[in-house]
């Protein structure tokens, strides 16, 4: 049994619907007698009729007339109120979901495949977790009901106390084949990921450009083809072996039901007993293939409601993991950053091996090293995006871990090469780089040549940016480089400020007017707050700035100095130089 998730569900459910979720613990439990006062009154009414009692008729009558006004009235109030309760309780949920997906402080989830799998299957699935997860109930009340038939068979022959258990292979075959239907969702949510994805490269304008001319429109469209051809055979072969053991367990209790109904009109005709007793078997008979189904339906349900509420516990379990330090960062830094025998690997071979480096306070750090040297998984682990799987960054002497990462956070600024597009007006589009300031961007702007792109714009500073969210105006590329280039100037006191390759997408004169602004803009880190400015870049003119350069390869520290230091060492950077230089002589 799944308590935490059926613990979890309940808990939410009491929480913030109360009322209804009290109603609908009352009155589906109440819904396992109906079905059994049915039976009963048409039992009474049969015997009373033929033997002229009218006490008899009358309870009868009374007893079916009660249970079909509560099956009319009471299980349309337990669908409505089921329905709210899901819709309530499942949109607080998918709120949280996503303020978790939103604020775990590494990024490591992102980059596992069956971590982005648990999330698919929730993503937006609140009301729906919560209503499946609420056949629960149904469960119950179709338990609740087989007892009580079993006891009014056995009224009418102990043999009969048998007749629901030809039910129990149904039941145990319908959780084999829910878990081999979670099982094939499963299997097939990268593929949808993946269909999706393609899609979205179909449909958007940047990647569309490059299918067009490489008339390769037509390969995509045949790989989306293919995956959804997997997905559906997948699914396919799931619901055929679901409805083959299905229909295996219903043939069972079938020829059991029509052994007891011979049985029954054997007694009835041998005058054991009463002609309505063979009405009540008949009826309860039948009444137990459609709870069968009932059940069947509703452990399905339930096991999938379960299946996403444990999900949902993972999810919560990993943001609550990923939150254990609480210590506050240095208003200043003193020292620096220091990294210690420091390895990461993303599940496979390492990345980085035994890194030993120090990042003085206030300096400037170059890092420099091909692609696949492990620069952009340093930068990740200096932001706290991942934790290393060996060894440890401190910040002046306290270990990275022990911070509180959204305060971290706050101490860290960045402009990535595949800087983000935000949909936002164009003053949010910069102001999302520090919320609480988020009206105030006229200095970032002019830092970040933002503002610039906002004299051009139709609404100015008010003009939606894409079309992600409406009819918005789409930037250049070097346009769109400067909106994040300003989005990395709203934080004023960094200690740590992240440029990775960060005006790849600007003109020369562009390029050279940005560093200007972010070698005074490192002053001034520097007097403020001994921040550390970080860059990663491939122009040695921008490099050979830095007050340390440092060289990646293979993952580990090959070299270390300034720029006539590593020159002078006729190594790896010098040699990188030169080649950059002679193809600009």
């Amino acid at each position: 049994m799944r308590f935490a998730e059926i613990r979890t569900l309940l808990g939410e459910c009491l929480r913030h619907q109360p009322g209804r979720t009290w109603l609908l613990l009352v009155l589906t439990p109440l819904g396992a007698i109906t079905p059994a006062l049915t039976a009963l009154g048409l039992q009474w009414i049969v015997d009373g009729a033929l033997t002229g009692s009218r006490p008899l008729i009358v309870g009868g009558a009374i007893c079916a007339a009660t249970a079909g006004a509560f099956v009319l009235a009471g299980g349309r109030v337990i669908q409505v109120q089921a329905g709210l309760v899901g819709s309530e309780v499942g949109t607080v949920l998918d709120k949280r979901i996503m303020r978790w997906c939103a604020t775990l402080p590494t990024t490591a989830h992102l980059e596992d495949s069956e971590s982005l799998r648990r999330i698919e299957q929730i993503r937006g699935l609140g009301p729906r977790t919560v209503t499946t997860g609420l056949a629960g109930l149904s469960v119950v009340q179709s338990g609740l009901w087989l007892v009580i038939t079993t006891i009014l068979l056995a009224r009418v022959h102990p043999v009969l106390l048998a007749l629901p258990l030809f039910a129990v292979p149904s039941i145990l075959l319908t959780r084999t084949t829910s878990r081999r239907t979670e099982a094939a969702r499963a299997e097939t949510a990268e593929r949808n990921r993946a269909e999706q994805h393609l899609f979205a490269m179909v449909t958007e304008a940047n990647s569309a450009k490059e299918l067009r001319l490489g008339t390769s429109g037509a390969h995509a469209a045949a790989i989306a083809r293919r995956l959804r051809e997997e997905r559906t055979a997948i699914l396919w072969r799931a619901t055929l072996a679901t409805a083959g053991l299905t229909l295996l367990g219903s043939l069972v209790f079938v020829a059991a039901f029509i052994g007891a109904l011979f049985l029954t009109v054997r007694l009835a005709l041998s005058g054991a007993v009463s002609p309505g007793a063979l009405l009540l078997v008949a009826t309860l008979g039948g009444q137990i293939r459609g709870q069968l189904d009932l059940l069947t339906h509703a452990l399905t349900h339930a096991g999938r409601g379960l299946t996403m509420a444990g999900h949902y516990l993972w999810l919560r379990d990993l943001h609550r993991a990923g939150t254990s330090g609480t210590l506050s960062p240095p208003d200043r830094l003193r020292d620096g950053i220091t990294l210690s025998g420091v390895d990461f690997s993303y599940g496979g071979p390492p990345v980085l091996r035994g890194i030993d480096l120090r990042l003085p306070a206030g300096a400037t750090v170059a890092l420099v090293g091909d692609h696949g040297s492990g620069k952009t998984t340093l930068v990740k682990l200096l932001c706290g995006f991942h934790r290393p799987t060996g060894g440890t960054v401190t910040v002046d002497g306290t270990p990275l871990t022990e911070l509180d990462p959204a305060a971290w956070r706050d101490r860290v600024t960045s402009a990535f090469q595949d800087f983000s597009r935000f949909p936002f007006l164009a003053r949010e589009a910069v102001g999302v780089g520090d919320l609480p300031r988020m009206h105030d961007i006229a200095r970032a702007a002019g830092k970040g040549g933002a503002a610039g792109v906002f004299a051009r714009l139709p609404e100015g500073e008010e003009t939606r940016l894409g079309k992600a969210l409406g009819d918005g105006v789409e930037l250049s590329g070097g346009q769109w480089q400067k909106v994040a280039l300003s989005r990395a100037f709203m934080r004023s006191a960094p200690l740590l400020a992240v440029l990775d390759e960060p005006t790849a997408a600007l003109d020369a004169a562009g390029e050279y007017e940005v560093y200007q602004r972010y070698a005074e803009a490192a002053q001034e880190w520097q007097h403020a707050t001994g921040g550390i400015t970080l860059l990663v870049s491939h122009r040695f003119a921008t490099i050979r700035m830095a007050d340390l350069i440092v060289v990646l390869d293979g993952g580990r520290v090959v070299e270390c100095g300034t720029h006539a230091e590593l020159i002078g060492l006729a190594g790896r950077y010098a040699r990188l130089y030169d080649l950059q230089a002679a193809a600009y002589r």
